[in-house]
């Protein structure tokens, strides 16, 4: 399947391959100084420090870790609208804020004048990216944040990056093969959806395309997508995971034996309920910390469920790892790359006083997602199709990608149901 496994790269081999136990105690040392940055800079995190009665002096390293609160996403929105834009996170002094970056639901977060973070940067190397690589970087760049800083990652490995964003098939094969671009950054449903618009070119996918490394997120890759792409490019396809506030979470290697964490995170498995950290081989929700000292995210939960690996790397990377995404623990979901909360659906909704209840179903037909909403009207209306128009535009300006209004009679959705409706399957 796809190209022999190659000579693994890194981005720091001496880090990435140091003994576990050494890691361990630098680890130990950037915890304890992001928590007392944090403390010391941060009005936000002074507030929930000091509402959970921790004091400066009570985290003394990692062994205090879970004396710590479970940060979630809707305590971040929630304190941003009370104290815009950031909500009191940042540490950073606003002279050296260069970007500010846009998020679904307008979520706001400070770029800094000289990007620091280097997981990304280590995962493009895992996957197999190198200096010289030309690769098309197809994630959005229009508001977005994530695809500036895998663009800003892509020049710290040495790599040249052609920034086409997402959309305009025709222009992105056609660049492709002018430039002869070996790289590929994007999500695996626009992968191959690039590669049926260039068989239906007429183009010998194999001749015609140069690809030969590709670095997919931002969706579920199954294995059976992973096949198709990999057997029709004859390229390699990895994936990698993260969020743009905690940056890379974990990557694949050329080995696939699980998702490696970068040097700069910390990664715990816990139980959501508790915020312990749940035994070895135990599945539970992924928290993480990162090491930003302009927007420190300290426990973070980013709601996905895994479970650490236990075997060991080929590769020669050292620390755990963790296996696939298992699944969520909540309500959202992740359509074409967007997170897709219960509350930003209501934001939508609430607009129309006609609507007495309302679904999202999230469906995939030909390995792209289809994200439709049920609606149930108060009462019948001589124009549904119009009703049916002004929300799927709604859908679009908030949510940022497209959806499907489907007007069903009374009684179709259940009560007690579910807001967001996940029927995808992966295999």
């Amino acid at each position: 399947m796809g190209n022999p496994i190659k000579e693994s790269q890194f981005f720091n081999q001496e880090r990435e391959t140091m003994d576990w136990e050494k890691r361990k105690v630098d680890l130990d040392r950037k915890f304890l100084k992001t928590f007392q940055h944090a403390f010391r800079n941060s009005k936000a995190y002074k507030e929930i420090f000091h509402s959970a009665g921790i004091e400066l002096s009570d985290i003394q390293g990692l062994e205090d870790l879970e004396k710590l609160p479970i940060f979630r996403m809707n305590e971040l929105v929630e304190r941003q609208k009370k104290d815009m834009p950031f909500g009191g996170f940042e540490t950073i002094d606003p002279s050296k804020i260069r970007r500010i970056y846009i998020n679904p639901g307008l979520i706001w977060q400070p770029g800094e004048w000289d990007y620091q973070d280097t997981s990304w940067a280590e995962a493009l190397c895992g996957v197999g990216f190198k200096k010289g690589d030309r690769i098309i970087n197809t994630f959005n760049y229009h508001m977005w944040p994530l695809a500036f800083m895998l663009d800003e990652s892509v020049k710290r490995i040495g790599g040249i990056v052609i920034p086409t964003g997402v959309g305009n098939t025709l222009m992105q094969i056609k660049i492709m093969q002018m430039l002869k671009v070996n790289g590929f950054i994007g999500t695996p449903s626009f992968i191959m959806t690039l590669a049926q618009r260039a068989e239906g070119m007429g183009l010998d996918l194999k001749k015609d395309i140069s690809l030969e490394t590709a670095l997919v997120g931002a969706e579920i890759l199954p294995e059976s997508l992973r096949s198709r792409i990999e057997v029709k490019l004859e390229m390699t396809v990895r994936q990698v995971y993260g969020t743009v506030f905690l940056g890379c979470i974990g990557y694949e290697c050329q080995h696939m034996t699980g998702l490696h964490m970068p040097d700069n995170i910390l990664v715990e498995v816990v139980d959501p309920h508790t915020g312990r950290q749940v035994e070895d081989g135990g599945a539970g929700e992924i928290v993480a910390t990162n090491f930003n000292t302009s927007y420190p995210m300290i426990r973070m939960a980013t709601g996905d469920l895994s479970m650490f690996a236990r075997e060991s790397c080929p590769c020669g990377r050292t620390g755990p790892m963790l296996k696939k995404i298992l699944g969520r623990i909540d309500q959202a979901a992740k359509v074409r790359g967007t997170f897709i909360h219960p509350w930003q659906a209501d934001e939508v909704i609430s607009q129309y006083k006609e609507v007495f209840k309302y679904q999202v179903v999230i469906t995939r037909e030909n390995y792209k997602d289809v994200m439709t909403f049920l609606v149930e009207l108060k009462e019948e209306t001589s124009r549904p199709e119009i009703l049916r128009g002004r929300i799927e535009r709604d859908i679009k300006d908030i949510l940022t990608i497209k959806g499907v209004v489907q007007i069903v009679p009374r009684g179709t959705i259940p009560d007690l149901h579910k807001k967001i409706e996940d029927r995808r399957t992966w295999e």
